[in-house]
């Protein structure tokens, strides 16, 4: 993020509004804060080289003790500080995957944790960076596209350059920037608890892959229709893939080429809302090195929000 010169960096939070159905109603997860005597989303402030995703994830379970997956982004929270600085706290829909603790870390900082149907929480938070994340959260709810799976479009990580490589392109593979890449994307998937990954067979694309795989306990699954040679020999098998993928709308993660981006892209566009379809990458190169697209999927495979992410390397 570019900072003004002379201007202080914003401080950056994240945070996630978890919801469930109880009953004929729907339930959000709120926190009472003693020392401002409120009830406030789960937030709080990312860590040094953290991600937005990974830090609502741990801010969650360390102010509520459950331990979440995300959902679809909610409207982000821009404000000024008492000394000047900006503060933006990014929010995503949740769903919990575990209760992890008895409770919040930290009772001097969170003294109560309260599952609260959807109309009194609008009544009790008093922050209106609160309010907006329940008032989207409704209209998600109202409009039936509450219930979202994410899919993963992944670019490989960044690798061995064409020019300096001499043998086969299927072996060519990641650079120590690329390695770090694939070290980092854990961290940040993690949060979307991806449950199968889908790969190109060349090493750069399972190399990306593989520590993601290993810390969800996912075996990789190979498709050489998402390969550069299959794809220019016929993109239409490519778009078949993505298609099914598409259609089956489970959290997966798709790791393929750079080459095979605009075919990929393409077929989202079919079934991607207008204003999804509007955050899709227009240019090539489409994504970069690394960097993974997030489709937000309605269980009738309409895409519904779209978010982009780079693992975080330092």
């Amino acid at each position: 993020m570019l900072v003004a010169p002379g201007k202080p960096p914003p401080v950056l939070a994240a945070g996630a509004l978890a919801w469930r159905e109880k009953g004929d109603g729907v339930q959000v997860l709120l926190i009472h804060r003693p020392r401002y005597d409120d009830w406030s989303i789960p937030k709080g402030k990312l860590d040094k080289g953290e991600t937005f995703p990974a830090a609502a994830v741990r801010e969650v379970a360390e102010e509520t003790g459950y331990r979440v997956r995300l959902h679809r982004p909610l409207p982000a929270s821009v404000y000024l500080l008492p000394d000047g600085r900006t503060k933006i706290v990014q929010y995503w829909t949740a769903t919990v995957r575990a209760k992890v603790a008895p409770g919040p870390k930290d009772r001097g900082e969170v003294d109560d944790v309260r599952w609260v149907p959807l109309d009194e929480a609008e009544r009790l938070v008093t922050r209106q960076g609160d309010q907006v994340p329940l008032v989207s959260l409704r209209r998600f709810l109202e409009a039936d596209e509450l219930k979202t799976v994410p899919i993963i479009i992944q670019r490989h990580g960044a690798a061995v350059s064409r020019a300096k490589w001499r043998k086969g392109e299927e072996a060519r593979p990641l650079n120590s920037k690329g390695r770090k890449q694939a070290q980092a994307l854990p961290a940040l998937l993690d949060a979307f608890d991806p449950a199968s990954v889908v790969s190109s067979p060349w090493q750069r694309c399972l190399a990306t892959v593989e520590p993601l795989a290993k810390v969800e306990g996912l075996k990789v699954r190979t498709k050489d229709q998402l390969t550069e040679a299959a794809h220019t020999a016929h993109p239409s098998r490519t778009a078949a893939v993505i298609d099914r993928v598409l259609r089956e709308a489970r959290p997966t993660v798709v790791c393929t080429h750079r080459p095979v981006l605009p075919t990929v892209i393409e077929s989202v566009r079919a079934v991607a809302q207008q204003g999804a379809a509007l955050e899709l990458p227009r240019e090539d190169p489409f994504l970069a090195a690394g960097e993974a697209l997030l489709l937000h999927t309605t269980s009738g495979g309409t895409v519904v929000a779209i978010e982009r992410h780079l693992p975080n390397i330092g």
